[in-house]
């Protein structure tokens, strides 16, 4: 009994009050934290950007090491990716992660069908054992705080070719900029972090499909010519001549291409690539005031 007690006392030392609180709140939550996922369907070859805002801080506080885990799971199938797991970095409340899911290579690619992901936290005590102390065999059990879905969608025979005069005539597209917040050290140098990009084109014509119908493919790759052009990365909503992409990873140098497709399916074959660049507006004279310009 008095070992018992020891390893009691030795276990509640251990926990501050505010590694006891954060560990009270996690376990009254639920799968409640809201998950966007982007697109919300998608090809075997697609890229998803799952976003969510971290509810309890995650890493060492303590003696507590706290561990976020998301994971995705589809169809099983043959000669296709059916699930996937990523640990997430520490990080504090609050904060929100964005985590791109790509099929491994050499799979086939996603498998087609629903698939369910899941974000799951676990908690395990950071304790040393000494000569005159035992570390508690304490046990948190772990807890599943966002579900989200999303689909996959079979990839469909290939098309027939398109009758002459059948396809959009567009001129590609014209510019891929960021402004990062705050602005970078160098202007020429995109900083560690995360940004998104707006694309920009001049709307399509065709012969059949109005202009206001006319949908925009967009290809995203990390090197110059590097387009899948088999699967979009993304793929816009009918009429707009712009596009502005989920959060990316800062640091690394992107390239776009947009091809603009018809009702009929039916699209251009154009390779006008630009590459992401920063282009920030000119700072307001309240901007300029404020940071002693």
């Amino acid at each position: 009994m008095r070992g018992w007690r020891t390893h009691a006392a030795l276990a509640t030392a251990l926990l501050t009050p505010a590694v006891v609180a954060a560990s009270a709140a996690a376990a009254g939550l639920g799968p409640t934290t809201r998950v966007t996922v982007k697109p919300g369907s998608g090809t075997a070859q697609t890229h998803f950007a799952v976003s969510f805002r971290i509810p309890v801080a995650t890493g060492t506080s303590g003696s507590v090491v706290r561990t976020d885990t998301l994971s995705v799971s589809g169809p099983r199938g043959t000669h296709c990716q059916s699930s996937l797991t990523r640990v997430l970095r520490p990080a504090r409340k609050g904060k929100r992660v964005t985590l791109t899911l790509r099929p491994g290579k050499g799979r086939g690619g996603w498998c087609a069908g629903r698939w369910h992901g899941k974000v799951v936290q676990s908690e395990v005590l950071r304790c040393i054992p000494t000569g005159t102390h035992v570390c508690p065999a304490l046990v948190v059990a772990p807890r599943t705080i966002a579900r989200f879905t999303f689909r996959v969608k079979a990839t469909a025979a290939p098309s027939p070719p398109a009758p002459a005069g059948d396809v959009p005539k567009f001129a590609g597209l014209i510019s891929a900029v960021t402004c990062p917040s705050p602005g970078p050290v160098r202007p020429d140098v995109i900083q560690p972090g995360s940004t998104s990009y707006t694309l920009t084109w001049s709307a399509a014509t065709d012969p059949v499909t109005p202009s206001a119908q006319i949908v925009y493919d967009i290809f995203q790759a990390t090197s110059p010519g590097g387009e899948n052009y088999a699967t979009p990365t993304y793929t816009t909503t009918p009429g707009v001549t712009s596009f502005r992409t989920p959060d990316l990873v800062r640091g690394g140098t992107v390239y776009f291409v947009v091809r603009a497709r018809n009702a009929a399916g039916h699209e251009d074959t154009n390779t006008v690539e630009r590459q992401g660049t920063i282009s920030c507006p000119p700072p307001t004279p309240a901007e300029r005031a404020l940071s002693g310009g």
